[in-house]
């Protein structure tokens, strides 16, 4: 509708312009120990390095029956497979948990040495700050990312102890 000659419109009922907000600011933490950004994430160390979902990682494993009903040593498990999910740059797959249970003398006839070694991972386990450190930081990472197949050639060879 037009408007009528005899009705003057003030300024208070002209139409208003809507406002755009404003640029974003950059959002800080003021708590300690909260991040920042991603150069703010520790990593390494204790910390150490995680590859893409670890928690999927957790979940495959949880389907799966170990030979050992050891609560241990699926944690040894879990950090070797996790391992070796990151030391390939991709989320964990069931190749992965193969690859751990041969590294802990599954699937194939071990030599004395893997089985002691197993042993051992399994007892740290326990009094392990991050359940399976002691396994990962013990294993070549060359052996990590071998194939299944690759992998038990190279462990009926000489394995220190």
């Amino acid at each position: 509708m037009a408007q009528q000659p005899n009705v003057e419109i003030t300024a208070a009922e002209q139409p208003r312009t809507n406002l755009e907000p404003g640029p974003a600011v950059k959002w800080r933490s003021g708590k300690p120990g909260i991040p920042d950004g991603p150069d703010a994430i520790p990593g390494g160390g204790y910390y150490g390095t995680t590859g893409p979902d670890p928690g999927w990682g957790l979940k495959i494993l949880g389907g799966v029956a170990l030979p050992d009903d050891d609560p241990h040593l699926r944690d040894v498990v879990a950090g070797l497979m996790l391992a070796r999910a990151a030391a390939l740059g991709r989320a964990p797959i069931p190749e992965d948990i193969e690859v751990a249970l041969i590294l802990c003398g599954y699937g194939y006839e071990p030599p004395a040495a893997v089985t002691d070694r197993r042993s051992r991972w399994v007892e740290a386990a326990a009094h392990d700050q991050r359940p399976g450190a002691t396994a990962v930081a013990e294993v070549d990472r060359n052996l990590l990312v071998l194939k299944p197949e690759r992998l038990i050639e190279s462990l009926r060879g000489s394995i220190p102890a």
